[in-house]
């Protein structure tokens, strides 16, 4: 039997046969150089945030049940969508 070896991004988690082919796809992923709150809701998060990215561009994120939040789900978000989503509003983020 044979060893299979392959190399993942650290990003992005996906695999690569090379370790070159895996380098290359960590260095493609841009991290954030700021963040700017642009709106809070419920609890102490931001609901929206921009973040600006090296190359100039800036994309706007917007908290989708505790998704956004980087694993600290808000219960306060959770219940007002979930109110919204029952009254036929809908919270998108933009893409």
């Amino acid at each position: 039997m044979a060893p299979l070896i392959y190399y993942k991004c650290s990003k992005c988690q996906m695999t690569r046969d090379t370790f070159e082919e895996a380098e290359r796809c960590e260095k493609s992923h841009l991290s954030a150089v700021s963040v700017k709150e642009l709106e809070y809701r419920y609890g102490k998060y931001p609901f929206r945030v921009a973040l600006m990215f090296p190359d100039g561009k800036e994309r706007e994120y917007i908290a989708d049940d505790g998704f956004y939040m980087m694993g600290q789900a808000s219960k306060e978000v959770k219940n007002a969508n979930d109110k919204d989503k029952r009254n036929g509003k809908r919270n998108k983020s933009p893409r």
